[in-house]
């Protein structure tokens, strides 16, 4: 690149600019960088605390175990479906993540004296790991967002600092060397003239 580039005094002001332009613009990838990592950690660990509330849940479904067990029309999980699930977004360095805002159920009729009194005990149960799950769903998008854009904000901050920063420097060093042999050279030739003349 150093061979293709003009070595005059409006290519070396150019190429300052340049230079001025990534030395500004690079902080702000790396900020932008550091936002995703630490949205990344926080993300994890919410799926994390998520994982533990619902390994909780399910702990605490041995009470359940015995009623669920008991002999109905198929498993208590058919009387509740996810209906609808409302997203919002949230933006987090200049990426807009999903989030879940509400999920809504839709529950089978069934008839309350053909089924056992703790039915509606044990579908607010199924709802609690049916939303901590959607939860956990959304947050895999995220994760999954961030780490792409992660990947892109890597490769710019790379480039800026392994190419086009330290490209800009040599060509303003290669530059000012030329100039500086122009230079003297022109000095040389008038004392030489002026030596003849």
């Amino acid at each position: 690149m150093a061979d293709k580039i003009k070595k005059t005094r409006p290519e070396l002001l150019k190429q300052r600019q340049q230079l001025s332009r990534f030395e500004r613009f690079l902080p702000t990838l790396t900020l932008k960088k550091q936002q995703i990592q630490a949205e990344i950690l926080r993300v994890r660990n919410e799926v994390k605390k998520l994982d533990q509330q619902m390994a909780e849940i399910i702990a605490h479904s041995e009470d359940w175990a015995l009623l669920f067990s008991e002999s109905m029309p198929g498993p208590v999980t058919r009387f509740v479906k996810v209906k609808s699930i409302q997203r919002g977004t949230r933006n987090v360095a200049g990426i807009d993540l999903p989030v879940v805002s509400n999920v809504e159920y839709e529950i089978s009729d069934f008839s309350r004296l053909a089924t056992p009194p703790w039915l509606d005990a044990g579908l607010d149960f199924v709802k609690s790991l049916m939303e901590l799950r959607e939860k956990v769903k959304i947050l895999h998008e995220q994760e999954a967002l961030l780490q792409q854009e992660m990947r892109k904000v890597t490769q710019r901050v790379n480039l800026f600092e392994k190419v086009m920063i330290p490209n800009a420097k040599n060509n303003i060093k290669l530059i000012r060397i030329a100039l500086a042999e122009e230079q003297t050279s022109a000095v040389c030739r008038s004392k030489i003239a002026k030596s003849k003349g």
